[in-house]
């Protein structure tokens, strides 16, 4: 049964597809050397192709019984493995003495596989038809391309060579007669070309080439009829060999007299890239390939032109791959052969190859085309109605950068908009055709769905390996970006320069931008040896890593199904060997010859091998995991078999995931939209949408706000006009703010991230006439005349700000009045108009730097600047006596500073140090789930920056956000572990972190490329707890011990990522553990249990024992070794309990805490422990800190930490204490650890 069910699979990653021997047709070949046998024939005229014969896996013999069932090793529909053109023979018995098969088997029927049009191929083979030479002519490589109906790509590597009519069996007049060789041949002689064809599913083009330079070496030996036996061997040795998984393993295999090299591609996103790609710059200037990168950018109907076929091919691949992470969506035809020329009249863009002789009929016939001659290196335009095809010229920034790493600055992802008008601001006014014409192609859409759908290929991870420092920042800040001081001086230093550059450079000097060196290409005529490349510092500091290879055994023939298996066998033995010579760290290594063993273990029937093998990849790169081939593997399987695969913990739920559950790889959102206006009346639900996709702001309470300022006095909508207005005036005063200027003079008095977010007009103040000037920390005027700058206060020190009038001749005009601290002297200014407006927005952000200040947390700062920039865009839309009343609306923390009570108790003001918070920029706060610290360590071959400690806080659904601890800066933006709700994490050892997960899913991630491709799946409920336990007895080895919640306890090794211990809780409901004196400590709802690691029960702390006359349950607990004391907390109780770890028997002390509601966390810091709560403070909901002495047993502090209940607690080396709140606040305290 195991064996029907798989003969429907294919081998996902075969290199050969098919290969077929191509020429011209015998009969024609008959009346050929008729004609030339004539005297005074110089030239033949050209023959039709034709398809001679084909060979297509499986190449196993039929009369072997073995290969039937799943033995077969090929899971995939048997074929006939080749197909051959009936011809005539000649008789055996005329050619006594020559060695040679004694019978031809029939010709045979073969499945051709999709994409392959057997029709078209002769053409493309000989694409200028077959012509005989008089003379021997030399052996020729080109490439093909072929496109099914669906855009699927194969890959074609066509070998023609030539052989003498007169072969040494050869037709004359009807009969047979023998040749000895080609020298022989007269005058009069015929040589007759050829050509085999491989087809793959993947572009080996050097590789692949080199295979049939070593058959071609072979088949000129042979005699003609013996050709298709040295074509079916080849054949088959290169179906029996996989495409190398992407990532570091080149696979090599000797095909004699050569070793092949077969690249992996880079990641699974990356293409293969097997060709040269310097190509195009021996053939072009480089101004030339910035213009043939606009016709592709641009999407144009383009036609490259050479005299060799191997070129177009491979020239054009060339410039898809200078293109990447953009992407070709179009037809692509690099070969077109003398009867496909009508393919250049396509209406729509394409990319397609001609020979040059058909250079002047296609620039006549065609119109709009742009012409691309490779030999001259030349480019030019075929007639057109508008005299002209219109292609901008590259703007210098484009050429010089990645026009698509300024795009994600305008995406927003929550709604998957991208805001062009907003990016083509940013671009010089000149260059707009240029970048309009490319955002409206299909590639630069087809690049949105990717960035939107946050797909991690190796552009994302260089994008995110070289963003700044301020661009890193810049993502944990609420309010709107503006240039800071650092950069206004950077610009000002440089504009000379820059205009200089314009003035005399018109394409960027190429002998600058360094490129990281490459190894040399996979050629089999030298070694590949890159142990001395070195990378560019220009693009990235690293030093390239040399790839690694593996050598595919020898197959042996003939090719019957016991050479097969042994071939198989071989390459299992192989892989076995390589991977017990790795060491487990090399886990990218050991994937991929997981992943090859999988492979072989399919092609040999092994199912269950298979799966193991593939089931692995979880533990060492996830991203390799072939899902579709191991789903219809299991789908497969026998009965019997799957029952054989369930009882093994390792498959069962791989199993279960894969048929039991539903298919969660749903179709991505795709859709990409553009911004624009609103044309009907909104209320506020689509106004927040409306706003959140204008990228103006995303938080939501925010927007409300806004929405009520707008609304003031009518109706709770807002018409199109309105929202346009406040549209245009928002982006009117950020352009401005771009451009804002400041003196050397000015800003050395400013910090060098200060902005400048306000500019006042031109006004008189008793510190001078100037303009007022608000940044994030100070007001200041910057005096006329001659440029000054003159400080009115920093918002810190700022006493009373109140709005006046003062007498100026016979009128009253309206000022500031600001009084500072420091100084004696009240500020003054005349703003008129303006005053009411001012007066607002110096509150709100004195407001906002008072709470900043008392919370010690620096989003209130940047919230009021938000809230600043409003009112002003609100004053600017409305333009009404109501305006200001209007903008009041937005005055939300100068309204808190009124209403409540703006400072903390005492003890927590000199408690806490700092807040951060980690759901910036989203649209509502996010609850802090987890909470894990790692310290810094040096590592010379690290940046500098990873080798900070770090603060890793995971957030709802999966998120995980880091910060530098050093800084608290956010170190790397959020990243997915799957979904659900993160329990737990812990650091395993210096370079992985593994989280644990509501889905039984252990998440492992790599903290230097803060990338996630490592999963534990033993757990089959939710991951509660992960402790680490330090390896005594073997050096720099630890073990994990993780439970989960119906009651497994696994132990891990953590270099090979194995369990090396199980056992079973009976009462399950298990939340925590903890590891003391080589007993592990159990706490599940009703008891707390004491284990050996073996899983043998030796204590249990029973609650109904100690709680009879309520109903609760334990929910935390901590183990105080110096202390010998275990102290836990209860559900719906507002005490923790010590017990004494002596006899845990006798009744418990108990720790009252004040206006606690519920205990949710704790853990201990030194002497301390920490106990994290909902509570009461002045009758109000918060989350609470109890800080409690460990010897007194008495509470030392009260700390009201948070708006929402504290969720989790960690500790920084017992230096400092962080704790993260619920949804409603998001924010994470750092507290003084004393």
């Amino acid at each position: 049964m195991a064996e029907a069910a798989s003969q429907h699979l294919s081998l996902p990653s075969r290199l050969l597809e098919l290969c077929a021997l191509l020429g011209a047709p015998r009969d024609s070949l008959r009346g050929l050397e008729q004609v030339a046998q004539k005297k005074g024939v110089k030239h033949l005229s050209a023959l039709d192709p034709e398809v001679l014969s084909i060979f297509v896996p499986p190449f196993i013999c039929k009369g072997d019984s073995q290969m039937a069932g799943a033995n077969c090793g090929t899971l995939g529909k048997t074929r006939r493995r080749s197909f051959r053109k009936k011809r005539e023979r000649p008789r055996p018995e005329q050619w006594k003495g020559l060695s040679g098969p004694s019978r031809v088997p029939e010709p045979e029927d073969v499945t051709v596989p999709g994409g392959v049009d057997l029709l078209a191929l002769p053409q493309l083979c000989f694409p200028g038809g077959v012509c005989v030479a008089t003379e021997p002519k030399e052996d020729r490589v080109h490439f093909l391309v072929l496109t099914d109906v669906c855009g699927n790509r194969t890959y074609g590597v066509v070998a023609q060579y030539y052989r003498p009519l007169h072969d040494e069996y050869c037709f004359y007049n009807g009969t047979t007669h023998w040749e000895p060789s080609w020298p022989a041949v007269g005058a009069a002689g015929c040589f007759v070309p050829y050509a085999v064809c491989v087809v793959s599913r993947f572009p080996y083009y050097n590789s692949l080439k080199d295979c049939l330079s070593c058959l071609l070496a072979n088949l000129k030996l042979c005699k003609d009829f013996e050709v298709d036996s040295p074509i079916k061997d080849f054949a088959a040795k290169l179906s029996l060999i996989p495409s190398p998984p992407p990532g570091p393993l080149h696979l090599v295999f000797h095909m004699k007299p050569l070793q092949i090299v077969f690249p992996a591609r880079a990641d699974p996103e990356s293409p293969i890239l097997d060709l040269d790609l310097h190509l195009p710059l021996l053939c072009f200037r480089p101004e030339k390939v910035l213009q043939v990168l606009t016709c592709f950018l641009t999407e144009q109907r383009i036609v490259f032109f050479s005299s060799d076929w191997a070129l177009l091919t491979l020239v054009a691949e060339c410039f898809m791959a200078y293109l990447y992470p953009l992407q070709w969506q179009h037809p692509f035809v690099p070969i077109l052969s003398d009867q496909m020329l009508d393919f250049v009249m396509a209406p729509t863009s394409f990319l397609m190859g001609c020979h040059l002789d058909h250079f002047e009929e296609v620039s006549k016939e065609a119109d709009g085309l742009v012409l691309v001659n490779i030999d001259h290196g030349s480019i030019t335009y075929s007639k057109s109605t508008d005299d002209n095809v219109d292609i901008p010229d590259v703007p210098l920034l484009a050429a010089q950068t990645f026009i698509q790493r300024d795009v994600k600055n305008h995406l927003n992802y929550e709604h998957r908009v991208f805001n062009s008008e907003e990016f083509l601001k940013t671009r010089a006014a000149g260059d707009h055709q240029f970048y309009k014409q490319v955002l409206d192609t299909y590639m630069f859409h087809s690049f949105l769905k990717a960035r939107l759908n946050r797909r991690m290929d190796a552009f994302a991870q260089m994008d995110l390996d070289t963003q700044s420092e301020e661009d890193r920042i810049n993502g944990t800040l609420v309010s709107p970006r503006r240039p800071t001081v650092e950069k206004i001086a950077s610009r000002k230093s440089s504009h000379l320069q820059v205009t200089h550059r314009r003035m005399v450079v018109s394409m960027p000097n190429l002998q600058d931008i360094a490129m990281p060196e490459l190894a040399p290409r996979n050629s089999s005529l030298r070694l590949t040896d890159t142990a001395g490349c070195t990378g560019s510092s220009a693009v990235l500091n690293v030093t390239p890593k040399s790839p690694y290879t593996f050598k595919i055994p020898e197959i042996h023939f003939p090719l019957v199904s016991e050479c097969v298996q042994t071939y198989y066998a071989d390459f299992v033995t192989l892989l076995s060997k390589a991977m017990d010579f790795l060491t487990p760290d090399n886990s990218l290594l050991l994937a991929r010859y997981f992943y090859l063993r999988g492979l072989v273990h399919l092609m040999q029937g092994q199912l269950l091998s298979a799966l193991l093998d593939f089931q692995n990849l979880y533990k060492t790169d996830i991203r390799i995991f072939p899902t579709d081939l191991v789903k219809r593997t299991v789908e497969s399987m026998s009965a019997p078999e799957r029952a054989q695969a369930e009882r093994a913990p390792e498959l069962m739920r791989l199993i279960s995931e894969i048929l039991d559950k539903p298919h969660e790889a749903s179709k991505l959102d795709d859709h990409v939209k553009n911004f624009e206006l609103p044309k009907e009346y909104m209320q506020l639900d689509d106004f927040m949408k409306r706003v959140q996709e204008s990228g103006i702001v995303k938080d939501a309470s925010t927007i409300q706000r806004l929405f009520e300022a707008l609304t003031v006095g009518q109706q709770k909508q807002i018409d199109p006009e309105t929202f346009k207005d406040f549209y245009n005036c928002w982006k009117e005063t950020e352009a401005e703010a771009q451009e804002v200027s400041l003196p050397w003079l000015v800003m050395e008095h400013l910090d060098k991230n200060e902005c400048v977010y306000k500019l006042s007009s031109s006004v008189r103040t008793n510190l001078g006439v100037g303009k007022i000037a608000m940044t994030q920390k100070r007001l200041f005027l910057l005096t006329e005349g001659r440029p000054g700058y003159v400080e009115i206060s920093t918002f810190r020190n700022i006493e009373e700000v109140r709005s006046a009038s003062t007498a100026f001749l016979l009128r009253r005009i309206p000022a500031l009045k600001i009084k500072v601290a420091s100084k004696k002297e009240v500020f003054e200014a005349n703003l008129k108009t303006e005053c009411d407006l001012w007066h607002l927005m110096v509150k709100e952000m004195w407001a906002g730097k008072k709470l900043a200040d008392d919370h010690k947390d620096p989003q209130y700062v940047q919230q009021a600047l938000t809230h600043v920039l409003l009112m002003d865009a609100v004053v600017g839309t409305l333009q009404s006596p109501g305006a200001i009343y209007a903008a009041s609306k937005l005055s939300y923390f100068d309204k808190m500073r009124k209403e409540v009570p703006m400072g903390l108790p005492k003890t927590t003001v000199e408690t806490l140090k700092h807040k951060i918070n980690p759901s910036a920029g989203e649209m509502f706060p996010q609850a802090v789930d987890a909470l894990l610290y790692t310290p810094g360590h040096l590592d010379p071959a690290e940046k500098v920056e990873d080798a900070h400690p770090k603060l890793w806080c995971a957030l709802s659904d999966g998120k995980v956000t880091v910060f530098d601890a050093s800084s608290w800066t956010i170190h790397q933006h959020s990243f997915k572990v799957g979904t659900a709700k993160v329990n737990c994490m812990v650091m395993a050892d210096q370079n992985q972190v593994w989280v644990g997960s509501e889905d039984s899913v252990i998440y492992i991630i790599n903290v230097h490329s803060m990338s996630c491709n490592k999963q534990l799946t033993d757990h089959c409920s939710s991951v509660t707890d992960l402790i680490v336990q330090d390896g005594q007895r073997v050096p720099r080895c630890s073990e994990v011990y993780s439970c989960s919640m119906d009651g497994t306890v696994l132990a891990w090794n953590v270099s090979t990522l194995q369990v090396t211990g199980r056992f079973q809780l009976s009462s399950g409901g298990l939340t925590s553990i903890r590891l003391h004196g080589g007993r592990l400590w159990c706490c599940t709802g009703n008891s707390i249990m004491v284990m050996t690691t073996n899983g043998f029960l030796c204590q249990e702390l029973k609650i109904e024992e100690h709680f009879k006359d309520i109903s609760t349950s334990f929910l935390a607990f901590q183990l105080l070794p110096e202390q010998e004391q275990l102290w836990a907390a209860c559900a719906g109780r507002s005490e923790v309990y010590i017990w004494s770890l002596k006899d845990l028997a006798q009744l418990p002390q108990r720790v009252p805490l004040k206006d606690c509601s519920e205990i949710i966390c704790m853990i201990r810091v030194k002497k301390q422990v920490w106990v994290g709560s909902r509570g009461l403070w002045q009758g109000t909901p918060r989350g609470k800190i109890y800080v409690i002495d460990a010897e007194r047993k008495t509470v030392e502090k009260e700390l009201v930490a948070h708006t929402d209940t504290v969720r989790t607690l960690c500790s920084a080396e017992d230096r400092y204490v962080l704790s993260g709140s619920g949804r409603e606040e998001g924010k994470i305290a750092i507290w003084k650890g004393e």
